[in-house]
């Protein structure tokens, strides 16, 4: 039963506050209580204010934390309850909370449905403090009461603010009062509206106070910065016990049916929020408008996603199904009408222990984009079963890349490894390239160590370039220190003949295909030797270097010597056992043998 009233009440409100002068285009409610979980308070919406100092005013009571005595949610109501009872040195308790940090506003309406406690020695309030004491102490931040009651006069009810020219300990403290007869019996609707030109007072939505900005300076409008919420119950203090405190009418209450706060927006600024990338089938999703009062909605989902609530609110609960597609609103409202979109987009999440990113077969160059600033030149085109890149680069230094943005989010979280097969001649001896993972949210994996391609090989020949990211999502774009999402990589950027190294240069290069997998592709041993696959001999070494095949049947496919810059000095016969090295220069040497399935590299040591 309570929650109909509440409902209906809210109805009423939605319609009266719709008949109201409005400071913008359309009333949205952007935060509320209405009390609906019985016990503590909502501790993502309040907090406790705790001590028993007097708060400034010789207060009289000990206000606690987390003590359903002083402050509890029962049959959809809050109750902040003043007690006789020692406590802490205090003859009395009670509760004052606060919303600071958990909602702080700058303008709106402010507005709380209460009943007042009575009797000598209350003295309740509904009131609002800066947040950040942006202009000092109190009183020159400023202060707004909404409501405030002294038991001791029942009936009128106060309505003022504080400034450090207006306030009370000076006389000059700007206030009204209104009268309400049965405060104590009956709920009333206490709320402010507050604007960059005026702070208005109203209850039961009539306007009996108005406080204008008077265009000086903070000490008569410090109005212009975020507020907090405070409810809160005193006990005597100069105002509430200036009548002295009557020890047998303890406890006392206030009662609050409801809290909430309204802003004004354009139409322009509706949007429907919830997540851009779900994974296939996952459940209890949030999608969410602006509330708008007075305003009516309907919501559709994609093919295959279920409405699990909320149908007809402006916030609904959905279970995703297996495709993409839009979550729409249609919104139906006399200045907000229209159909609100939110595209969401699927994460791949692969199973298994490797995955293909592409097949430039069946999506050709669909999803590259080239960066071509500066002058520079970069084209793409679809070469049997291949991505041809080609580029012809004037000023290197604008870092030209080229973008690979996937047809879905991917989760890279179990295979962390990124393997893309590249080949190159080099002729230019500019193709340098680096490939930078990133997100759904524009951050890319360019903290050190980066994925470069070195050496690059200049062989027309497929290889294999790898990096392990499971320890490397380290982001400084477009945020430095942070990391990426690798539940949902978006796609790679591709840098060619770029930055520092780059060069004034024309070449090409070719991708076969990109995958992840769980584990390396590639094995790579440095000074060591190679593997069990086979051996080399002797090193260091001065006129001629061995390899030898432990399974002579199984040759490599290619042998080549670089220097350590990647430069290729030297592409041996993959048949031969025994290779001339007499005019390689004295220092290590890049050894490397390739095998149709995998690469192994070695340093040699020519002396």
């Amino acid at each position: 039963m309570v929650l109909i009233m509440k409902r209906s009440l809210l109805v009423i409100a939605a319609i009266l506050l719709m008949q109201l002068p409005s400071f913008s285009q359309i009333r949205v409610m952007v935060w509320n209580d209405e009390f609906g979980t019985a016990g503590l308070v909502d501790q993502a919406k309040w907090s406790y204010e705790v001590g028993g100092s007097g708060w400034g005013n010789n207060e009289l009571q000990y206000y606690t934390s987390n003590r359903l005595e002083n402050a509890r949610v029962e049959n959809g109501y809050l109750t902040i309850e003043a007690r006789k009872e020692p406590f802490e040195g205090k003859e009395y308790t009670s509760a004052r909370l606060v919303t600071t940090n958990k909602g702080d506003w700058l303008y709106g309406r402010f507005e709380v449905r209460a009943k007042l406690p009575g009797g000598k020695g209350t003295w309740p309030a509904i009131w609002m403090l800066p947040t950040n004491w942006s202009y000092g102490n109190w009183p020159s931040s400023g202060e707004i009461d909404i409501m405030e009651y002294v038991g001791y006069d029942p009936g009128n009810v106060h309505g003022s603010i504080h400034t450090e020219a207006y306030n009370h300990v000076i006389g000059t403290q700007k206030t009204s009062t209104y009268v309400v007869a049965d405060a104590e019996t009956t709920y009333h609707n206490y709320a402010i509206e507050w604007t960059s030109e005026t702070v208005d007072f109203f209850i039961d939505n009539v306007k009996y106070y108005s406080f204008a900005n008077e265009h000086k300076d903070y000490k008569v409008w410090p109005f212009d910065q975020p507020f907090h919420f405070i409810l809160n119950m005193a006990v005597g203090g100069n105002w509430g016990g200036a009548q002295g405190v009557d020890p047998n009418i303890w406890p006392q209450n206030m009662s609050v049916d409801y809290a909430r706060v309204y802003q004004n927006i354009a139409k322009s600024d509706i949007k429907v929020d919830g997540p851009a990338n779900v994974t296939a089938n996952a459940t209890g999703l949030a999608f969410k408008t602006q509330n708008i009062v007075g305003a009516t909605f309907q919501w559709s989902v994609p093919q295959g996603a279920t409405i699990l609530s909320g149908q007809g609110t402006n916030q609904i609960q959905v279970n995703w199904g297996t495709v993409a597609g839009l979550v729409q609103v249609q919104i139906e409202h006399p200045e907000a009408a229209g159909t609100y979109s939110k595209a969401v987009l699927l994460i791949t999440s692969p199973t298994g222990d490797k995955f293909t990113v592409v097949d430039f077969n069946t999506s050709g160059t669909e999803g590259w984009t080239p960066f071509t600033s500066g002058g520079n030149t970069i084209t793409l085109s679809k070469q049997d079963t291949l991505l041809l890149i080609k580029y012809s680069i004037v000023d290197p230094s604008v870092n030209p890349y080229v973008d690979f943005t996937f047809p879905n989010p991917i989760s890279m979280a179990s295979l962390s490894h990124l393997a893309i097969w590249m080949k190159t001649f080099n002729l230019s001896h500019s193709v340098l390239v680096r490939a930078d993972p990133f997100d759904v949210d524009g951050k890319f994996a360019d903290a050190t160590p980066v994925f470069k391609f070195n050496p690059t090989l200049p062989d027309g020949v497929f290889h294999c370039y790898q990096m392990d990211f499971s320890n490397k999502w380290g982001s400084n774009t477009p945020t430095y220190g942070s990391s990426i999402n690798k539940e949902a990589v978006a796609g790679i950027r591709f840098f060619v003949d770029y930055g520092f190294y780059g060069k004034v240069a024309s070449d090409s290069l070719w991708i076969d295909k990109i995958e992840i997998s769980k584990d390396g592709l590639t094995s790579t041993t440095l000074l060591d030797g190679l593997s069990d696959r086979l051996s080399i001999f002797p090193n260091p070494c001065s006129d001629y270097i061995t390899i030898r095949p432990l399974n002579n049947s199984e040759l490599p496919t290619q042998i080549v010597v670089m220097d350590m810059l990647g430069r290729t000095e030297l592409v041996a016969n993959s048949d031969s056992r025994t290779i001339d090295i007499r005019l390689l220069s004295n220092g290590f040497h890049l050894f490397r043998v390739t095998y149709k399935d995998a690469q192994y590299s070695t340093l040699i040591l020519k002396k």
